[in-house]
C-alpha cells in the first residue's frame, strides 16, 4: 500500500524527484522456453477521502546509473478492460507492461502526490489517498503488435474531449462503409497533437499511424500495423521521369521500393519487419470541401486521370485521409467540426486547431500517395498552413516513407511515449 495523508499540491519536476517513495522488485525464475508477461498496476482503496482525479502516479526502474522512467507522471485512472495477456482485472491503473524470457530481477519506484492544479483551499485538510500495487503475470507467447495495441484502443462512442489524458493517448476507431475497391471495414488510429505512437523501427524513430486490414497482394487479409517516418528523409520529386501521376511508374516508388532508399536506408531488420500490401491510387477531383471520409472513399475508388487504380508494394506514403483522421481538434474546434471543414485550401488552414491538434502536420510540404484524377500530373500534397492541395509531380516536397508491419511483429519494450517509444521484435 501507498499512501497520500495531507499532502499539499505539487509541480510534476518536484514529484518526479520526492524521496518518500514505494520501492518494489519484481523478478522470475524462469527455465526452457518460458516466457512470462507481467504488468504493474494501482487500485484505488476503500475508505479514501480524497479524489483520485488530483492524484498523479509515477514509475521509475531502478538501474545502475540511477532511475529512467517507464511511466511518466499519469492522473490515477482505472482501466475499463481487463488484460488477457498478463491477467489484470479491468477496474485498476495499469502503470507498465513488459515481459520475461529469462530469469531476471527488475527494481521499481512509484511515486505519488497531489497534482498542482488542486486548490486544498476550503476542502478542510485531513484528506487521504491510498492504493494498492499489484503486480500480475502469465505464461504464454508475447502478443502481436496488433493485439497489444488493440487491447488500448478506445471505443468509437467515446468522445474525445471528455476522455482521461491516458486514453486520449491511445487508438481510436473508425468504422468505413464499402468503396469501390474495399468491403466495410474498420481501422484504429492516433490522433492529436502527441499521441503515444513513437516507435524504434530501422534504429530510427518512427510513429505509428495505426491499424489497419489490409491485402497482401495475394488475397490474404489481415490486420497490420502501419507506420510513418517521424522526419522526412529529405526532399524530393514525387515523379522525374515523366508527368504522370501514376504512382505504379513514378520516380518517388522505384526509388523507395527497389532503388537507394531500399537498398541502402533501410537495414535487413527493418526489411524482414514488412511484407507486400496493396496501395490504394483512387484520386479526387478537387481538394476544397472534402472531408477525410470523403477523401477515403476516393483513395480507395477508381477515379483517375489514367494509369492504375492499385499498386503491390512494401513501402508508399501517407493518404490525405491519415492526416485528416489524425486531428483531435482543440480548444475552440471539436474534431467533429474539424472533419466537416474538409482539408481543401478553404479548409483546415482557417482552422488552426485542426492542424495544430495533428501530429502528422509538422510546417513541411509533404507528399501523399493520391493524385488529382482531374490532372494527369498533380498529387495531394499537405501544406505548411495545413490544408491539403495539389502539387506539381516534377517539383520537390518532404518525403516521410510509410511501411506496414508484418502481422507477425510483436511489441517487447517501451509504451509509446516520446521518452520511451515502443520496441519491436521479429
Amino acid at each position: 500500500i501507498i499512501s497520500l495523508d495531507k499532502a499539499l499540491p505539487t509541480t510534476d519536476k518536484t514529484g518526479k524527484t520526492l524521496e518518500d517513495y514505494f520501492e518494489f522488485t519484481v523478478s522470475g525464475n524462469i527455465t526452457g522456453d518460458a516466457n512470462i508477461n507481467y504488468e504493474i498496476s494501482a487500485k484505488e482503496q476503500e475508505g479514501n477521502t480524497f479524489d483520485g482525479n488530483n492524484v498523479k502516479l509515477y514509475l521509475t526502474r531502478v538501474t545502475d546509473n540511477g532511475e529512467e522512467e517507464v511511466m511518466a507522471p499519469e492522473i490515477y485512472n482505472e482501466e475499463s478492460n481487463a488484460n488477457s495477456f498478463t491477467g489484470r482485472p479491468a477496474g485498476e491503473m495499469s502503470l507498465y507492461t513488459s515481459s520475461m524470457n529469462s530469469s531476471e530481477s527488475n527494481t521499481y519506484r512509484l511515486r505519488m502526490y497531489v497534482t498542482e492544479e488542486y486548490n486544498p483551499q476550503g476542502d478542510g485538510g485531513n484528506k487521504t489517498f491510498s492504493v494498492k500495487v499489484n503486480v500480475y503475470g502469465r505464461d504464454g507467447e508475447i502478443p502481436t503488435a496488433v493485439d497489444t495495441l488493440l487491447a488500448k484502443v478506445n471505443d468509437e462512442t467515446l468522445d474525445y474531449n471528455t476522455a482521461t489524458e491516458e486514453q486520449q493517448k491511445e487508438m481510436w476507431t473508425f468504422s468505413h462503409p464499402s468503396t469501390e475497391q474495399t468491403e466495410a471495414l474498420t481501422d484504429y488510429r492516433y490522433i492529436g497533437s502527441n499521441p503515444n505512437n513513437y516507435v524504434e523501427f530501422n534504429n530510427e524513430l518512427w510513429r505509428i499511424i495505426g491499424i489497419f486490414t489490409v491485402d497482401d497482394g495475394t488475397g490474404n487479409v489481415e490486420e497490420r500495423v502501419k507506420l510513418i517516418r517521424d522526419e522526412s528523409i529529405g526532399d524530393y520529386s514525387w515523379n522525374n521521369n515523366s508527368f504522370s501521376g501514376d504512382w505504379v511508374t513514378a520516380s518517388l516508388n522505384n526509388f523507395l521500393n527497389s532503388g537507394d532508399y531500399w537498398t541502402n536506408s533501410l537495414d535487413s531488420n527493418a526489411k524482414n519487419m514488412v511484407d507486400n500490401v496493396v496501395w490504394y491510387l483512387g484520386g479526387s477531383s478537387t481538394s476544397t470541401d472534402v472531408t477525410p471520409s470523403m477523401f477515403y472513399e476516393r483513395e480507395r475508388g477508381t477515379e483517375v486521370f489514367a494509369g492504375d487504380i492499385s499498386f503491390i508494394g512494401k513501402v508508399g506514403l501517407m493518404y490525405p485521409s491519415d492526416y485528416g483522421y489524425a486531428t483531435s481538434g482543440g480548444s475552440t474546434t471539436d474534431r467533429n467540426s474539424c472533419l466537416n471543414e474538409g482539408l481543401g485550401a478553404d479548409g483546415w488552414n482557417n482552422v488552426s486547431d485542426c492542424y495544430n491538434n495533428d501530429w502528422i502536420f509538422n510546417q513541411n510540404f509533404q507528399w501523399t500517395i493520391t493524385p488529382r484524377s482531374s490532372n494527369s500530373n498533380l498529387i495531394f500534397d499537405v501544406g505548411r498552413s495545413g490544408s491539403i492541395s495539389g502539387f506539381a509531380v516534377s517539383l520537390s516536397n518532404s518525403v516521410r516513407p510509410v511501411v506496414f508491419l508484418k502481422s507477425t511483429i510483436k511489441i517487447v519494450g517501451g509504451d509509446g511515449s516520446g521518452s520511451n517509444s515502443y520496441v519491436l521484435q521479429s
